[in-house]
């Protein structure tokens, strides 16, 4: 499964996401992951994981170098 925009924000790119049993979505590349009572909210938990990771990394002025890099693995969705 692919998402392809958060809260009508478009992704520059198609995030992929797994979905196990237990109703976790997951994106191990981002170590991001939702869950929830069923596979729509497992989804939904993780987008606003990934949202507010996002605005997060707005506020930051200053950057380790493995911050900086997972810094771009996230901001190359947006």
């Amino acid at each position: 499964m692919f998402i392809n925009e958060i809260q009508g924000k478009p992704l520059t790119k198609p995030l992929e996401v797994t979905i196990t049993k237990q109703y976790i979505a997951g994106n191990e590349e981002l170590e991001i992951f939702g869950q929830g009572d069923t596979e729509e909210e497992a989804v939904e938990d993780l987008k606003e994981a990934l949202l507010d990771i996002y605005e997060d990394l707005l506020t930051v002025e200053k950057y380790t170098d493995s911050g900086k890099e997972y810094r771009d693995k996230i901001l190359a969705y947006f």
